[in-house]
């Protein structure tokens, strides 16, 4: 809505810039005047044209400063939103870890219930099983707070671009 309002502001002062020249320079030449009496009057519509351009400068600028206000704080709520979406992944893969850890402490517990009868190189075994479990769900912990370390690297990034702006 500002860029067309912009757009229509533009092509309007463009016209009055351009048909003040046209008039400026009709009146030069169809009303012969005095040399001091012409260079005041050119001195004073170049004065009011200068005004004039100073005036719509002003307004752009002002209409871009708070454009790039509004594009800054859009941005710097996407990034608090996708902060917060990673907090919350991380915290919910680290219950799962959590849990997953529990099923397999229950379920080598549950072997060795039945193993008990069994000799003691099966024992080793589930306890060699039970290990490579634990540690596989330790690699995808770890696994997680690494993209969740990258997920604040970037947001923070984006921040501060966000911040410069």
């Amino acid at each position: 809505m500002a860029t067309n309002e912009m757009q229509q502001s533009s092509g309007m002062w463009k016209g009055a810039l351009i048909g003040g020249i046209v008039g400026a320079a009709a009146a030069l030449l169809l009303a012969p005047k005095p040399g001091r009496e012409l260079r005041s009057e050119l001195k004073m519509k170049a004065g009011d044209t200068c005004d004039t351009v100073k005036t719509q400068a002003t307004e752009w600028a002002s209409a871009a400063k708070d454009a790039c206000k509004v594009v800054t704080e859009q941005a710097q709520m996407l990034a608090g939103k996708f902060q917060e979406m990673a907090k919350a992944t991380k915290e919910s893969s680290s219950d799962m870890a959590s849990k997953a850890h529990d099923s397999v402490s229950m379920a080598a517990d549950k072997v060795r219930e039945t193993v008990d009868t069994m000799s003691s190189r099966e024992k080793d075994m589930t306890d060699m099983a039970e290990d490579r479990a634990h540690k596989a769900v330790d690699k995808a912990e770890d696994a997680t707070d690494q993209v969740s370390k990258q997920t604040s690297s970037t947001t923070s990034s984006s921040s501060q671009v966000t911040t410069s702006l």
